[in-house]
């Protein structure tokens, strides 16, 4: 059977009732804002269109239909990609440095962390870098984004002076020319993250540190060796 539930504000939760008969399983809810709680309480359409479309891609092979029966519009959002299809979405208008996106996933089994991270160079000196923990977007980054930069950095300068590079070119890089024209997705899936406020904005675990900085050297330099063509055109960027 299915189900519904209907949340009125400063009401008591009624009991979630059978509703009809069907083979199909599953809860249906229905969202009503308040207008002594919202300011704003018609839904914008493309605001709801971008945020289904980055849990799309940050939820492999879910589909997500958008029905707006207000304007008759509607959109299907649906990866089977994940988020290297996010990096991919990100760069559609841009002309990329390497056409393979280095993208991994990897679990730590005695903390519950999955850290997946997927990362593309493209011609601007811009980067665009989107970090999520358990779907929820931080705008201000926090330890999984410096443990991302540090790691980057560390990374690439090791393999710049291991293929000589550095005497080739003769210059010195700092964290910031690394990052010049990324687009990367950093996501990753832990219990009970802590944030700096309650907007979630910020990510202040520190214990997932150590493993972003591990996996990501790790991958970051399988990447590059197993793409030695890619990488040098990633170097020459970076230079």
């Amino acid at each position: 059977q299915t189900h519904q539930q209907t949340y009125h504000h400063g009401e008591p939760q009624a009991p979630i009732k059978a509703v009809g008969q069907t083979d199909k399983t599953g809860t249906e809810i229905h969202f009503k804002p308040s207008r002594d709680t919202f300011t704003i309480v018609e839904y914008d359409y493309k605001t709801l269109c971008s945020r289904l479309r980055e849990l799309a891609f940050l939820n492999s092979g879910i589909h997500v239909l958008l029905v707006d029966e207000r304007h008759d519009a509607r959109d299907t959002f649906f990866y089977e990609g994940g988020i290297s299809a996010f990096v991919a979405y990100m760069n559609q208008s841009r002309a990329v440095i390497h056409p393979t996106i280095c993208h991994f996933s990897t679990h730590c089994e005695k903390t519950g962390i999955t850290v997946e991270a997927a990362l593309q160079w493209n011609d601007t000196y811009q980067p665009h870098v989107l970090c999520f923990t358990n779907n929820i977007p931080q705008r201000d980054g926090g330890t999984h984004l410096s443990a991302m930069r540090s790691a980057l950095t560390r990374t690439i300068n090791k393999y710049i002076t291991k293929e000589g590079f550095d005497k080739k070119f003769k210059v010195a890089m700092v964290g910031d020319d690394s990052r010049e024209g990324l687009a990367a997705i950093l996501s990753i899936k832990m219990p009970d993250p802590k944030f700096s406020s309650q907007t979630k904005e910020k990510l202040v675990s520190s214990e997932v540190k150590s493993i972003i900085e591990t996996a990501l050297s790790t991958k970051l330099e399988e990447f590059l060796l197993e793409h030695p063509k890619e990488a040098k055109a990633i170097v020459e960027k970076i230079v």
